[in-house]
């Protein structure tokens, strides 16, 4: 009895908070509410949507005073009428006292039987600027009207929060507040004034996902340069980073074959994925290069590095992919968080894997034929000259 909200919620993996998590701020209370309300009925009719609440419940009946011409005309405002009614009703503090360890206050105020009377309320009898009383009925009139519990702010604005879990195995989080944003975003700005801003994990996804662009920058730079000093050239970095691409398409079909979502997890896993393949390629064009330099012509080098190392690429792929086959298989809440990074990587590298073996050579021999004509186009304009 008496209970208005009742939430029982699960640990779960990631970043913290709900999985929809949407702010509208404004500058009316009701007309925010009136917002939170229309986003819940919608979540309602969404599937794998629960546990939809917002943080602006409504809270017990208020009185609203608003003064009449009659007090206006003898000098009373709010700001008066306000502070003689919680001197009658709260109480007035007129000492305070110590008593050994207590601090007691003493304060004057209406007895019980008139304050907890709301009859009374009515000929409450209000002191005038000039000293003079008169009935409150007389100089305010009175409504009621649900009132809020608590109020909220975010940056100096009344903010509202609403807020629900999502099954993942029925719905998607991006798909939902997409969704949300498309149809509630402008109509409720325009019809309520309210801004709407998602928060909680949307949030901080955003945010992770916004450093990891910049740190994708930062490390495919390096691994460039890194390449770049290694074989002593400009182009044979860019073929060697060419099997990436194909490690992601890898890692989005393992997501679909183990029906997990792609996270912030999986990418992170993405990166472990960028060295490995890399790895891979590094052994074929570096054999490559040592067949080369002992003279071998241009198609029987790439055969036969493509043969030779063989062994070699796939010892370094099905190693690592067996090391994290049983993490793809856990079941403990402790290891949910990692799997989406294990799914990445392994499936990636099987995928890259055989792009390597295939791709790779015709890779190098598009690169060898390009700089043949080009060195022949220069030889040529040497002689003319």
């Amino acid at each position: 009895a008496g209970i208005e909200s009742f939430t029982i919620s699960e640990r779960r993996a990631g970043h913290p908070g709900r999985d929809i998590d949407i702010r509208l701020t404004g500058d009316d209370a009701f007309k925010l509410k009136s917002a939170a309300t229309e986003i819940v009925e919608a979540l309602k009719t969404m599937p794998g949507v629960s546990a939809i609440e917002d943080d602006l419940p409504w809270g017990q009946e208020q009185f609203i005073f608003s003064l009449t011409p009659t007090g206006k005309a003898l000098g009373l405002n709010v700001d008066i009428i306000g502070r003689q009614l919680r001197a009658a009703f709260d109480g007035y503090l007129v000492q305070l006292f110590q008593d050994r360890q207590d601090e007691i206050e003493v304060r004057v105020m209406l007895p019980d039987a008139e304050r907890h009377n709301l009859a009374q309320l009515d000929s409450l009898m209000i002191i005038l600027p000039n000293g003079d009383t008169t009935p409150l009925s007389g100089v305010v009139s009175i409504s009621t009207r649900k009132g809020f519990e608590v109020l909220r702010h975010r940056e100096g604005q009344l903010a509202v929060s609403v807020s629900a879990d999502v099954d993942r195995s029925v719905n998607n989080n991006n798909t939902i507040r997409a969704n949300i944003r498309e149809n509630f975003a402008e109509r409720l700005a325009s019809q309520y004034g309210a801004t709407m801003a998602f928060q909680g994990r949307a949030e901080d996804q955003a945010s992770t996902i916004g450093d990891l662009k910049r740190g994708a920058v930062f490390a495919f730079a390096f691994i460039y340069i890194v390449l770049a000093w290694v074989f002593a050239s400009y182009s044979k970095p860019l073929i060697v980073m060419a099997v990436i691409p194909f490690g992601l398409v890898g890692a989005i079909i393992g997501h679909w074959v183990m029906n997990i979502e792609l996270t912030v997890l999986s990418l992170f896993g993405f990166f472990g994925l960028s060295g490995i393949v890399v790895n891979d390629s590094i052994i074929l064009v570096t054999f490559y290069q040592k067949l080369r330099a002992s003279g071998m012509q241009v198609n029987t080098a790439i055969a036969e590095a493509a043969c030779q190392r063989l062994r070699a690429v796939l010892l370094t792929s099905l190693t690592t992919i067996a090391g994290l086959t049983p993490l793809l298989f856990e079941t403990s809440l402790q290891a949910q968080f990692l799997i989406p990074m294990a799914v990445t990587i392994s499936f990636g590298l099987a995928f890259s894997t055989v792009l390597v073996l295939l791709v790779m050579p015709a890779f190098l021999s598009v690169l060898e034929s390009i700089r043949a004509r080009v060195k022949t186009q220069v030889s040529g304009a040497s002689e003319v000259n």
